[in-house]
């Protein structure tokens, strides 16, 4: 009776979305057809032939970010066992604390990374006596990591194995590594395994079978331990690794649908963040020899009820929990009793800011970056035994002055529902045709923060407001705010973000062109209000987008598919597929005038692959009543993200792009 009903929700899939596909001969899973390389190369022509059209343009944004680059303040080191390590570039450093200039090259990965096109650090590791380094690397953007070793005393290099999640844990004797080993087809990482150094000998610990669960692992506060956790959509399952004698634990506890708990441990005790009595999250406090009773766990902290616990850090001078109450971070200060000894805003008054750690245990120190959209950044320091801040690093632009430029928020009505919008501007520029770049994402409760970037500051400098949509589906007020636009509501996102760009073209009595930017969750939100309002947007840009989202998620062969039914809808149940077609933007494409897109895609990306924009494009021009053009550029030797020598000129391309359509709309004007 079941193999029958999958049968018949597997034809109503096929037989109404998938079978009538005609761009489906775009899908190359082996990424190797002729024919469909080809395509994507005659596509990567028509592309660079209109880039020449803006050559000027591109090469004066690259120029003024070169000229404006900043004197950035120094990132934090990592402090472990009192001495400090940084990465600088490809290069890994490190000094005492807090000496000034004294630095030491452990390793140099520049020489690696001149060897391929791409070329990523996922992650890395020293072994507990630093003699050996442990480096996940990337080399073709497919995420799909390889474990390289480096002995520091004569850098010779020995490749261990490929194929695993980047991160990285040591046994306690050095003499093996804990690593998460990917699915091959799916990558999907599923399985736990020690690898011995000097044997090779691969020993598999725990296998994740179910298929809307990952597997991944962080160390513990103590060292001793680490943490393996399983985690789908909105439920988790941890166990303790002993990292002394390799033994696994059984579950913290077991598994259950819509319970969330993420432990840390350090001397006596083990805490716990858990939703499993309060939707908002509360520490618990637990014995070390008592944790998998849940009847011992004792609460840690006092809280406001729509005061949402979002991390907890453990210290020799106590706690510190992150909060998030309608948007406005906090630290509280707790000592080792449970006793409140302060609460501190994370962000500056109109800022954003988020906080890292990056010492250990005994270091008593988190780091704090803030900005906001015309402010650069700031790194402080805040020491959490006295429960004060002090600076450590502002960023300094050339050039720049910040009281050229004004940002504000706005609260756009739609639905019942205030949606915030950030935006910036240069005062002396703005007048009534001010155009406006508009960016949203909208998905897996993410805050898009309002960033300091020069890049933008750029688009300012030309006469641009710049703006972000803080729409229904991400996570800018909360945890409503995230499941309203979530699954089922995902429609609710994209009338938000046509909401926000009806708004901003009369913003201050303006007539103003709307240019949206939305990448990879983002471009299911740009792309939806494409569909849902054409006349509105004068132009948009895609990266990497997830377009083609009811084949996706019918194809579970395909990475994160199976894991991501609660976000986007799982199209194999009737009433999820019909609240699917009001938003995919693959499907929901038709007839009409639609403006000029530009759609950029990574050969060997598998978060997204590369055929949802190929095949976005060529059903967006086989139906459009425009002019175009309606690009599409395929970057072979990347995957979902861009590796760091490129990323500027593609984005000098995509602003190229998007300010070339503005001055299109204001000679049609005249």
């Amino acid at each position: 009776m079941k193999t029958c009903c999958l049968l018949v929700l597997a034809t109503l899939v096929s037989g109404s979305v998938t079978a009538a596909d005609q761009f489906s001969w775009l899908r190359d899973d082996s990424r190797s057809s002729e024919r469909v390389l080809s395509y994507l190369e005659k596509q990567n022509e028509t592309t660079d032939a209109y880039q020449k059209t803006l050559q000027n343009e591109i090469d004066s944004l690259q120029s003024m970010w070169r000229e404006n680059r900043p004197q950035r303040s120094e990132k934090p080191w990592r402090e472990t066992n009192g001495v400090e390590y940084a990465w600088n570039d490809y290069t890994l450093l490190s000094r005492a604390p807090s000496s000034v200039g004294v630095t030491t090259v452990i390793f140099d990965a520049k020489h690696h990374a001149d060897q391929h096109e791409y070329y990523q650090i996922g992650g890395w590791k020293l072994s507990p006596d630093n003699s050996l380094l442990a480096i996940a690397e990337d080399l073709d953007g497919s995420e799909q990591y390889q474990i390289s070793i480096v002995e520091l005393a004569t850098n010779k290099i020995t490749h261990l194995i490929t194929g695993v999640e980047p991160s990285i844990v040591w046994s306690n004797d050095g003499k093996s590594l804990y690593l998460v080993k990917q699915e091959p087809k799916t990558q999907r990482p599923h399985t736990l395994i020690n690898k011995s150094l000097k044997s090779g000998v691969e020993r598999p610990l725990f296998q994740e079978d179910e298929s809307a669960w990952l597997l991944s692992t962080y160390l513990t506060s103590d060292r001793n331990f680490a943490v393996v956790q399983s985690n789908s959509d909105n439920s988790s399952e941890q166990r303790f690794l002993d990292l002394n004698t390799g033994e696994l634990s059984p579950p913290i506890q077991q598994r259950q649908e819509g319970i969330e708990y993420y432990a840390d441990r350090f001397a006596d005790h083990v805490y716990i963040n858990s939703n499993y009595q309060r939707k908002n999250f509360q520490i618990y406090r637990v014995s070390r020899s008592d944790f998998m009773n849940i009847e011992a766990w004792h609460s840690f902290g006092r809280f406001e009820a729509d005061e949402a616990i979002n991390n907890f850090h453990l210290f020799r001078s106590g706690v510190v929990v992150q909060t998030n109450q309608q948007g406005n971070q906090k630290l509280h200060v707790f000592d080792e009793s449970d006793k409140l000894i302060k609460i501190e805003n994370v962000a500056r008054e109109g800022g954003v800011a988020w906080v890292s750690q990056v010492g250990d245990y005994n270091s008593n120190k988190l780091h704090i970056r803030s900005m906001s959209m015309i402010q650069p950044g700031l790194w402080e320091r805040f020491n959490t035994l006295t429960a004060t801040r002090e600076s450590i690093g502002q960023d300094v632009y050339p050039n720049y002055q910040v009281d050229m430029y004004v940002t504000q928020t706005l609260n756009i009505e739609n639905d019942g529902h205030a949606v915030p919008v950030t935006l910036a501007y240069r005062k002396d520029l703005l007048n009534k045709q001010s155009p406006v770049v508009l960016y949203g994402y909208g998905a897996y409760g993410v805050t898009m923060k309002p960033y300091f970037m020069p890049q933008t500051i750029s688009l300012l400098d030309r006469g641009v407001i710049y703006a972000v949509a803080h729409v229904r589906g991400g996570g800018f007020k909360g945890e409503q705010w995230y499941l309203s636009g979530k699954g089922l509501n995902k429609a609710n996102s994209i009338s938000d973000f046509v909401a926000a760009a009806r708004t901003l073209q009369t913003y201050q009595q303006g007539e103003r062109a709307i240019l949206a930017m939305g990448s990879s969750a983002g471009g299911t939100l740009v792309a939806g209000a494409l569909n849902e309002a054409p006349e509105v947007f004068a132009g948009v840009s895609l990266k990497v987008p997830f377009v083609d989202v009811i084949n996706s998620m019918s194809d579970e062969t395909l990475p994160l598919t199976a894991q991501q039914y609660a976000e986007w809808g799982d199209p194999h149940r009737e009433s999820e597929l019909s609240a699917m077609k009001a938003y995919d933007p693959y499907f929901n494409l038709s007839k009409a005038d639609y403006p000029p897109v530009l759609i950029s895609v990574g050969l060997n990306d598998r978060r997204v692959p590369y055929w949802e924009g190929a095949k976005y494009q060529a059903k967006l021009k086989s139906l459009t009543t425009g002019s175009g053009p309606y690009l599409l550029s395929t970057n072979f030797s990347q995957g979902h993200s861009s590796d760091r020598r490129q990323s500027l000129s593609q984005q000098a391309f995509e602003y190229a792009f998007l300010l070339s359509l503005t001055h299109k709309n204001t000679k049609a004007e005249q």
